[in-house]
């Protein structure tokens, strides 16, 4: 039993990490009542986070995730070989299309954002670097699901299935047609299912044996993803193809 307890402190210190990520700046308060832990707990979370230089309070006494993340989250992106050549494909498809366009990469039961490259004008966007999307939301997400999850597992045993907005695609029928959609389609679409206003177009990035190593999405304002679909699919089949040679030769190289 002894044995289980700092599997359960890293557990929940993850849990206040997260919450801070996904949050923002928060009181203790507001911590406890976002992880489910006792409030004593959580100050000697933020305590211990602040010792090893990994979080601040602010005047207000709000704990705050400091910069230290950031070089982590660099070394965690320079590790993954594979993508070293991804950011000036994401720069040139931002820029052809005027959206904003992710590379995510599938992770247990969430597709998490490794890179980006901002487009215009957008600002409400749920996904940046380091955030993630769950399987059953969002362009990105959903495309994970129907590409590297055994759906059937995944909707027995998944996480609960929260609804982000009216439009977030929860029940288990739903899914399957949308897993077999994009199968079919080779893309998924998403309007407003993550964001209200929101839409993106995800392809998957898939290794030489077929297997998915990434997705390519382009997000923006709903009515132009909607009414520039075949414009910005046309546009993405290029950028993937590049992303996926990238991928086979530094995967191939020998060390």
């Amino acid at each position: 039993m002894a044995e289980r307890k700092p599997m359960r402190v890293l557990a929940n210190s993850m849990a206040v990490v997260e919450a801070l990520a996904e949050r923002g700046d928060l009181s203790p308060a507001e911590l406890a009542e976002a992880t489910g832990l006792p409030r004593p707990s959580v100050y000697r979370f933020i305590d211990g986070l602040k010792a090893v230089g990994m979080a601040t309070t602010t005047d207000e006494n709000r704990a705050r995730l400091s910069v230290k993340w950031l070089h982590l989250a660099d070394a965690a992106r320079d590790a993954m070989t594979e993508w070293s050549a991804a950011r000036q494909v994401l720069d040139a498809l931002a820029e052809a299309t005027e959206q904003t366009v992710f590379l995510t990469v599938p992770r247990g039961d969430e597709a998490v954002c490794i890179d980006w490259a901002p487009g215009r004008g957008i600002g409400v966007l749920t996904l940046a670097p380091g955030r993630s999307l769950p399987l059953y939301a969002g362009g990105a997400g959903r495309l994970v699901l129907a590409y590297a999850r055994d759906v059937e597992e995944y909707l027995t045993d998944g996480p609960d299935r929260r609804p982000l907005t009216s439009q977030t695609i929860v029940d288990a029928d739903a899914l399957r047609h949308d897993v077999t959609t994009t199968r079919s389609k080779g893309y998924t679409l998403s309007l407003d299912d993550a964001t209200i206003g929101i839409g993106a177009l995800a392809f998957p990035v898939l290794g030489t044996g077929g297997e998915l190593l990434g997705c390519l999405s382009i997000a923006g304002r709903s009515v132009d993803v909607r009414e520039r679909t075949d414009e910005f699919i046309a546009a993405a089949q290029g950028a993937v193809a590049e992303l996926q040679r990238g991928a086979a030769s530094e995967l191939t190289t020998p060390l």
